[in-house]
């Protein structure tokens, strides 16, 4: 456990093995098991943290976390690890750490998409959008095929000298490679920049890109409002199809405790919510002022703005994104879902005024400058490799340089990893304990006669989430009420009233905002709490067992004795 580092892109056997030795660790608060298989075989595991001398981690409200659905952005492993290290480790000596592993569970899948990993990390490296199963297609396709050409373990770009190029070297900085002007016609040198890579069935002139056979999109898999190939590309041939997503599913699904969903990403350094594909007055008006309440403090802790899909971070202002996990585990689990986009090198450059999607295409020169003078002060300029000759085998003589995108961009530089990913691992704890959690606040007994008894039990949710969780949840029935069980041994039986009471839905300190809510008039029922009433008959003495259960907000037992 000692040599797990936060600075490094883990390999999949790597990563199993630090999940290893923190369960091996501490067996009393982690727990490993394998919740399915990937395309190629690979375990995909979830970790377990809680710990179990203070109950099971079934009857403990909990969050989820899950990582590195798409191939290259493997920051989100280390997230993940980062999390479950901090739990493990300091459990015992931080107090809000130990409360959250007392009273929660986490249920923690470092790595869903173990075989686009492995072909990332490769020597030499294949980058994949995420799942490495050829669909929709199966052949090799004509033209420009992405690769690793000159053995360095990077995937750059090509510039090649085409009087009708429609690049050329900038005048502030001959490295950056800016648009010839509209109506420039001069001497040129001028480039045609292309990513690194080979030819397939090259005529001697035209270069197109080529498809890639690979490219499903296991966030795009999830049947919420899944749309076809055709209208949404790497959707799948039909809902949850691929093996990975079926089994996250599966998983949530078998753990009806979970309150909250975390999906690991990269990159742009801000935290997604949704809606991804309709606008915010179409939430249930409760949940949206939880999502920007939970948003303030996701910012205050991470320092990443929170940004609604729909609103904020669209591809394409006239299409939407569906079948995402988020959006799934709130439109169809009832859960409040979140995507983190890890790292950008754009802030740390102390570029301030840009827009997440748009400044790709349309920035100022100022910016790429600014980029390149951060990568020379902070990364000693590894960030940006110089371009350099190299005797392409189809093309001739080319050079090849530019961004390591995998490394600078895609993910965070190894020496700035765990700065960018501990804050998170604070925002997850903070979510954990903001949960619903049924408690027992008293339970009692009143003889009534010589041997028959009335017995009381007043229950309360002392989390700040109400136990439904979010409105979506009741509105789609996936989530019962509180329920109080009086459980009667021999010789006990009940006068009146049922064993199982149900009470309904119990609110949480969510609810209150303003002394000045209702007009200046702060009002605080005991909406909170709830009352279930026995009238037993049985000898003095008998002991009683009550049990309150909630799918959400756990599972509490006390007993009384009829005296």
């Amino acid at each position: 456990m000692d040599d797990i580092r936060f600075d490094k892109l883990y390999k999949y056997d790597e990563l199993m093995a630090a999940l290893d030795s923190l369960a091996a660790a501490r067996p009393d608060l982690m727990t490993l098991e394998r919740i399915g298989q990937s395309h190629e075989g690979r375990d995909i595991r979830l970790a377990t943290v809680t710990n179990t001398a203070t109950g099971p981690h079934d009857e403990k409200p909990a969050i989820w976390v899950d990582a590195n659905i798409h191939s290259t952005e493997i920051t989100g492993s280390t997230a993940a690890l980062h999390l479950l290290h901090r739990l493990v480790t300091q459990h015992g000596v931080d107090e809000r750490i130990t409360r959250a592993v007392d009273t929660r569970t986490f249920y923690v899948v470092p790595r869903v998409n173990p075989d686009g990993v492995e072909l990332a990390l490769a020597t030499p490296p294949t980058y994949l959008r995420s799942s490495v199963r050829r669909w929709p297609r199966v052949d090799e396709p004509d033209g420009l095929v992405e690769g690793d050409i000159d053995g360095d373990g990077r995937i750059l770009n090509m510039r090649v000298v085409d009087p009708n190029g429609a690049w050329k070297p900038a005048a502030e900085d001959a490295r950056l490679m800016v648009p010839r002007d509209p109506d420039e016609d001069g001497a040129g040198p001028y480039f045609r920049l292309l990513t690194e890579g080979t030819i397939n069935h090259y005529d001697g002139v035209l270069v197109p890109n080529a498809r890639e056979p690979r490219s499903l999109d296991l966030n795009r898999n999830f049947p919420v409002n899944w749309r076809t190939e055709g209208e949404q590309q790497g959707a799948g041939p039909f809902p949850s199809s691929e093996p990975e997503v079926h089994t996250i599913m599966l998983a949530v699904s078998a753990r009806p405790n979970i309150c909250a969903y975390f999906a690991h990403h990269t990159f742009s350094a801000v935290i997604l919510r949704p809606y991804d594909d309709r606008a915010d007055d179409q939430f249930p008006t409760e949940d949206l002022r939880v999502y920007k309440e939970i948003a303030k403090h996701a910012e205050t802790i991470t320092g990443y703005k929170t940004l609604s899909v729909f609103h904020d971070f669209r591809y394409d202002p006239k299409d939407v994104i569906s079948g995402a996990a988020d959006m799934w585990a709130y439109e169809h689990v009832g859960l409040f879902g979140w995507t983190t986009e890890f790292w950008s090198p754009v802030p740390k450059a102390g570029i301030t005024d840009f827009h997440y999607i748009n400044w790709f295409a349309d920035h100022p020169i100022a910016d790429d400058l600014a980029l390149l003078r951060w990568n020379d002060d902070v990364l000693g300029g590894r960030g940006f490799v110089d371009w350099h000759p190299f005797e392409h085998p189809q093309l001739g003589p080319v050079e090849i340089g530019g961004w390591d995108w995998f490394r600078v961009w895609g993910n965070a530089p190894a020496e700035l990893m765990e700065a960018e990913v501990a804050p998170h691992s604070d925002w997850q704890i903070f979510t954990a304990l903001v949960t619903p959690r049924v408690r027992i606040r008293l339970a009692d007994t009143r003889r009534l006669g010589d041997s028959t008894w009335l017995v009381r039990v007043v229950v309360e949710n002392d989390g700040w989430l109400p136990t439904n969780v979010t409105e979506k949840a009741k509105e789609k029935k996936l989530v019962d009420g509180v329920v109080a069980r009086l459980d009667l041994p021999d010789g006990a039986g009940l006068v009146s009233g049922t064993e199982r009471v149900d009470l309904g839905q119990l609110p949480g300190r969510n609810r209150v905002r303003s002394m000045l809510e209702d007009f200046g008039f702060a009002n605080d029922p005991t909406a909170d709490r709830a009352k279930a009433e026995w009238t037993v008959e049985a000898p003095e003495g008998t002991e009683l067992e009550i049990v309150v259960r909630h799918a959400r907000a756990g599972v509490v037992r006390t007993t009384v004795t009829l005296t």
